[in-house]
């Protein structure tokens, strides 16, 4: 912070020194351009819109600031403009930022004459636009959170301010003075690993420049497209992946509303190490050079700029800027599979990906071997540091992987990922209608499959099986001993006495009139449907007026059931209105219309919820090494 504050008021010192200063024409202060490294690749530079510069080419890219950023550049244009510009970016929130700045070109002792050509003294003259800007990504603003690009825009309010002073004899020079207000709108789009998409439309929303004189003047608009291409290094992969080295092509065209035409800019950014930029360019028929630094946090940047439609064309930008402290150096884990919050069927997995190391001393290679491992078990690591292997995945439902990587140079990293294991069964194939409700019941433990790996969803309940389903499916204890005889035709070594017999207990069965549970008779629909609206405790209304569905009674003995099942939604899955009552009930539609109640709903909600739930099978042993930052 010391070192900011530092940097800060010597900037503010520049700008003061800047103010100060005399020369002669003063042209518009934007059309110069900002930025000693916009001007040396030939003010190409709406697709890179990186740190302080970004608030005056294209806001959007501020959003990507995560600490503090300070800029300045100063230069004399002809020996007699000062051309000044300051601007600051501050991390505001999550991946956002907000900037400010001043882009100033002053002049003073200009020779005054009158119109007889008699000269009546000097004057001062100065061209101002202040900038209030702001940049995020496109989904964080309410309308856009399922966006799932990293699409940044930003916008800027700017402040426009001409004026001078001159001879009393000369009234023209304070008429000139004037004031007026625009906005600038900026979007910037990381389209692949290698190319960077921009635009800023400038003046978009323009007000007059309104004159001393009374006098109204538009601020002319322009559109600035361009992109970014890295041609040399990880980022774009074109020629080489572990080097330091990186060479990026810039592009771009000005749409200009005024008559004086549209312009095209080009540029190119060499760093053939961390810390030191070689640049070229051409901005329209100006060839630009430049180059730059980076040492402890700062940039040091000069531009060569001609300008063909000024006489003593041969101008030289300098830049000072604060970038920060370089990040450490750190290791990542870049995967191709799987993605975290992956579900997967089968009980083991492909993890594959590689490993890379980031920030620091420019370079981009781990040192020596690298180690990596998964869950505790160590991967084998090819020589391009990438790897795969095939992770066991032992149990149904969440399954915390956790992989780490290191290397020799005593550098760490570890990443979670997250997935979801779900049953499957052999004759529940994709696309069939209860495919999803069947897995995720089978999955949370609510119903169960054959030991031959199959469901046989499509085989009738009996009436004992259904009562076993419900039983298994509230977690109900099943008393130890014998089992009591609650019906007369349920004897106490029948397969599935105790669990009718609690069935029973809790309301969820009912006998018929003789007494009898008839355990082996297939159930129909009517009838399972009532025993799972007990299941559920639903209201049922005393009597039903109107048909549930075209083929059932209201005086159906189950028709107050079925309403009550209908209402509950329950039973979405029944085709056309016709429910077939006294058809036998399948296993698929018991679990359908399980998956429906309450108990259920909560299970697979749980299931689904992927902050909770992940727990540490195998906690890994870190190493004696650095923690990546």
């Amino acid at each position: 912070m010391k070192k900011l504050l530092t940097i800060l008021t010597i900037l503010i010192l520049a700008a003061g020194a800047a103010l100060a200063q005399g020369g002669g024409y003063v042209p518009d202060p934007m059309s110069i351009g900002v930025g000693a490294r916009a001007l040396g690749m030939g003010r190409a530079y709406v697709g890179v819109a990186e740190d302080g510069d970004a608030l005056f080419v294209n806001p959007a890219g501020i959003a990507r600031v995560t600490n503090p950023k300070l800029s300045s550049m100063y230069s004399s244009l002809m020996s007699d403009v000062n051309y000044m510009v300051v601007g600051g970016v501050y991390p505001y929130g999550e991946n956002s930022a907000i900037g400010a700045g001043i882009v100033n070109a002053y002049t003073a002792d200009i020779p005054l004459t009158n119109s007889n050509g008699t000269p009546v003294g000097t004057g001062t003259w100065g061209n101002s636009v202040m900038f209030l800007s702001a940049g995020t990504y496109l989904k964080n603003l309410p309308a856009f959170k399922t966006v799932d690009k990293d699409v940044m825009v930003g916008g800027s309010f700017k402040y426009h301010s001409v004026g001078g002073t001159g001879s009393n004899d000369v009234a023209d020079v304070a008429d000139a003075a004037g004031t007026g207000y625009s906005v600038d709108l900026g979007v910037l789009y990381p389209a692949t690993d290698y190319l960077t998409l921009g635009a800023n439309y400038q003046n978009v929303l323009a007000s007059k420049m309104t004159r001393s004189s009374g006098i109204n003047e538009t601020i002319p608009s322009t559109l600035k497209v361009g992109g970014k291409m890295c041609l040399i290094g990880r980022e774009g992969q074109a020629y080489t992946i572990h080097d330091s080295r990186r060479l990026y092509l810039n592009a771009d065209y000005d749409i200009n509303s005024d008559n004086s035409g549209n312009v095209p800019h080009l540029g190119l950014e060499f760093w053939p190490v961390g810390n030191l930029a070689l640049r070229a360019g051409m901005d329209n028929k100006d060839l630009t050079a430049g180059l730059g630094i980076r040492l402890g946090g700062l940039e040091f940047n000069y531009a060569y700029h001609p300008y063909s439609g000024i006489n003593e064309n041969a101008t030289s930008f300098f830049s000072i800027s604060y970038l920060g402290e370089a990040a450490k150096r750190a290791l990542r884990i870049v995967f191709e599979s799987p993605g975290d919050k992956a579900v997967i069927y089968n009980d083991h997995i492909k993890v594959a990906g590689r490993v890379e190391a980031v920030g620091g001393d420019g370079t981009e290679s781990p040192t020596g071997p690298i180690t990596v491992k998964v869950n505790g078990v160590v991967v084998t690591t090819a020589k391009d540091n990438t790897f795969s292997a095939e992770v066991p995945v032992d149990r149904i439902g969440k399954k915390l992987l956790i992989a780490e990587a290191s290397d020799t140079a005593g550098d760490y990293t570890q990443q979670e990922f997250r997935l979801l294991r779900l049953i499957s069964f052999a004759d529940v194939p994709e696309g069939y209608w209860a495919k999803q409700p069947i897995e995720n019941t089978g999955t949370v433990g609510l119903v169960e499959g054959y030991p031959d790996g199959t469901f046989k969803p499509d085989r009738a309940l009996t009436r004992a099986e259904l009562a076993t389903l419900m039983v298994r499916a509230k977690g109900i204890k099943i008393p130890e001993g014998p089992a009591k005889k609650v019906f007369k035709d349920v004897n106490p070594d029948f397969w599935a006495a105790k669990y009718i017999e609690v069935a029973k207990r809790e309301g969820l069965i009912e006998c018929y009139p003789d007494k009898s549970f008839r355990p082996n008779n297939k159930i129909n629909k009517v009838e399972g449907i009532a025993i799972l609206v007990r299941f559920e405790n639903m209201k049922v209304a005393y009597e039903v007026y109107e048909k549930p569905y075209w083929d059932m009674s209201a005086k159906h003995w189950g028709a107050k059931y079925v309403q009550a099942a209908k209402e509950y939604g329950m039973l979405k899955y029944v085709d056309r209105n016709y429910l077939h009552p006294k058809e036998a009930l399948s296993r698929a539609e018991s679990v359908e219309m399980l998956s429906k109640t309450s108990l259920a709903g909560t299970k697979i909600k749980d299931l689904y919820t992927w902050e909770l739930g992940f727990n540490r099978e195998t906690i890994p042993e870190r190493p004696n090494v650095r923690a990546a930052m």
